[in-house]
This record gives C-alpha cells, sequence and structure tokens, in this order.
C-alpha cells in the first residue's frame, strides 16, 4: 500500500530534499513493519514504533503549506513518559505520557491540527480511544470510545447541507418527563436535544453540527437499538466540497468507516489516530529497550493479566499501521484540506 505513493509523491513531497525524505523515510517503514512480523512481543514493539516514527517524516515531507516550508523535518520524539518504578502488569495503564513542547510529536500534532499530550495524560486515557482496544482491554484503561459516524444516505436533504448519522446512548432517548398534561407523560424533546447536543461536545471534530429538525420537535432518528441509538444531524457544507470530503472534516478516516474521537487531556484539538498509536507504541517500545526485566513480566501470558492486551495490539498494529500511515499522508497533501 505504501509503495503506491513512490513514484509520484504526494502533496509538497514530489520533488528536491522532501522527495528524498519521503522515499526514504518509507522505505525503513515498511521494513521495520516487516521486520515487526518475524519476531515476538519481545522486540515487536520497537521496530513497530520506528516504522511508525520514520512514516511521521514522510508526513512532515508531504504537508501542503507555506507555514511548514522550513519545518518539516521533524527532531526528536517530542514524547516522554513517566518514570517505570513500581510499575506492574496491573498499572500499566497509569503510566503517564506527555510532550516535551517541541520534537516530532508536538509537530505532528500542528500539521494534523490534532491533540498534544501539554499535559501528563495515563496511557489507558490513550488505549482506549484505539479501536482495536475493545475486544482484549488492557487492565484500568478509560471508558472513553471514538464513535462512528456515517453519510446519512436516506431522506430529504439540503443540497447546502452534509447529512450524516451519528450513535447516542439510547438512555438519552429514552428520557421521560412527568407534566400536568391531562393524557400522562410527555414527551420533553427538548431536554433530550440538550442531553445529545451534551453528548456529542465531547467530540471536538463534530462542531458546527446541527438537528435537522427544529426545536421543540423529535430527532430524527435512522436507527434504534437497546444501547445505541443512530440520530440524523448535519452541517453546513462548504460550497466547494462533496459530502464525502465534508464528512471527512469532521472525522478521520480510519479502515472500513470515519471515527469521530473524543476530546483527551487540555488540549482542545480533536485526537488523531496517528498520534495515538505514536503515543501508545511510543511507551511500549521505551518498556521494552530501557526495562528489558519488567517488560519481560508485562507481555508473560501465564502471569500478566495486561499481556493479551499488549500482544493483541502489537499484532493489530502490523494490519492498522500501512492504512493509517496512507490515509495520513493523503490527508495532509490535500489541496482542499
Amino acid at each position: 500500500m505504501l509503495r503506491s505513493l513512490r513514484h509520484n509523491p504526494p502533496g509538497w513531497a514530489s520533488k528536491g530534499a522532501r522527495k528524498a525524505t519521503f522515499d526514504a523515510a518509507l522505505e525503513q517503514a515498511e521494513q521495520l513493519f516487516t521486520a515487526a512480523q518475524l519476531v515476538t512481543p519481545a522486540a515487536s514493539p520497537l521496530l513497530l514504533f520506528y516504522g511508525l516514527s520514520q512514516a511521521g517524516r514522510a508526513v512532515a515531507a508531504a504537508v501542503i503549506g507555506k507555514e511548514y516550508s522550513n519545518q518539516w523535518q521533524l527532531k526528536g520524539h517530542g514524547i516522554t513518559n513517566s518514570e517505570a518504578n513500581g510499575l506492574t502488569p496491573d498499572t500499566l495503564a497509569s503510566l503517564t505520557l506527555q510532550n516535551q513542547g517541541s520534537g516530532s510529536f508536538t509537530q505532528l500534532a500542528d500539521i494534523l491540527g490534532a491533540a498534544s499530550l501539554p499535559t501528563p495524560l495515563p496511557l489507558g486515557d490513550l488505549w482506549c480511544l484505539l479501536p482495536e482496544s475493545t475486544r482484549f482491554p488492557l487492565p484500568g484503561m478509560g471508558m472513553a470510545q471514538p464513535i462512528h459516524v456515517s453519510l446519512a444516505a436516506y431522506g430529504v436533504s439540503d443540497e447546502h447541507k452534509t447529512p450524516a448519522r451519528v450513535p447516542v446512548p439510547s438512555a438519552l432517548m429514552n428520557m421521560v418527563e412527568p407534566t400536568d398534561d391531562p393524557s400522562g407523560v410527555a414527551v420533553n424533546w427538548n431536554h433530550k436535544r440538550a442531553a445529545v447536543r451534551q453528548f456529542l461536545e465531547q467530540f471536538p471534530s463534530l462542531n458546527g453540527w446541527e438537528f435537522t429538525t427544529p426545536e421543540g420537535q423529535p430527532i430524527d432518528v435512522l436507527g434504534y437499538s437497546t444501547e445505541v441509538t443512530q440520530v440524523r444531524i448535519e452541517w453546513r457544507k462548504r460550497p466547494d466540497l462533496s459530502n464525502d470530503k465534508e464528512l471527512l472534516r469532521h472525522t478521520v478516516g480510519y479502515r472500513s468507516g470515519h471515527l469521530a474521537f473524543p476530546a483527551i487531556g487540555t488540549d482542545p484539538r480533536p485526537p488523531h489516530p496517528f498520534l495515538l498509536w505514536w503515543a501508545a507504541l511510543y511507551a511500549l517500545s521505551k518498556l521494552a529497550r530501557y526495562e528489558p526485566s519488567l517488560w519481560v513480566k508485562l507481555i508473560s501470558v501465564n502471569s500478566s493479566p495486561a499481556a493479551v492486551a499488549i500482544e493483541h495490539i502489537l499484532h493489530e498494529a502490523i494490519a492498522v499501521l500501512p492504512e493509517l500511515i496512507h490515509r495520513t499522508i493523503c490527508e495532509v497533501a490535500a489541496s482542499d484540506r
């Protein structure tokens, strides 16, 4: 997949020093990912993190924008973690990460318009945002998760607006309030609308959305289950964009869908999966490299409650990262970003 970008690099990586960096960085990334498939979790986080780090250099080389003319070369990791003293398989999620104010992580956050880590944040609060983490959760990880957003493909639509469907907890839609209505219990739609707004405010990339029905009227529901209700919302579309492109202004393409991520830490910008993987793999690679005896304990499936979660996320990274890198490069190289 990544090799398809090499003969004609996108964005500003098409020539000169940027093209040289782009080509070399992607070649190194691919070889590191290939090597990661041949080893166990004892060493794979080192290969996966440095593969992603090299791919970050290709992302920066491809970015379009005069503000990056002299700032596209990444330097240093740009992220650090708290001391591992006293860390155990039960407390791995409590390891904190923070950006260093400069360096690759912070530079890429600015390029992607995404959340960095200006204040310490537990690894578990980042881990839970990786969609692949739900099957085998890391002990102690947070509860926040991204949501899948898609275009609402049916119904009457305004050509100047982009309709979408978003999932909200069904509990928000099941709320009822006693009223003075002699017929019994009436639905207070304004109350439900306020609850849905409060829920969606957690996802900064969705900003600017509107309900498709007037205040006081029922919310436009597209699907319902005991856990999740699919609600129809819309954005005012930029005149030069298609619905698909407008959707990508409010979500991130990830595998076969589009995701919106909840806010993290003190940075108001939306998280980006490229940086979430960067932070998680940085933490694991740092432990594997500098705390080898602890790392062996963490990945021991016979004794560590965190071992399967670690194994699973490292296995998934091999499948996820090449596509994610490809999408991210195309994202920063797009002329209409």
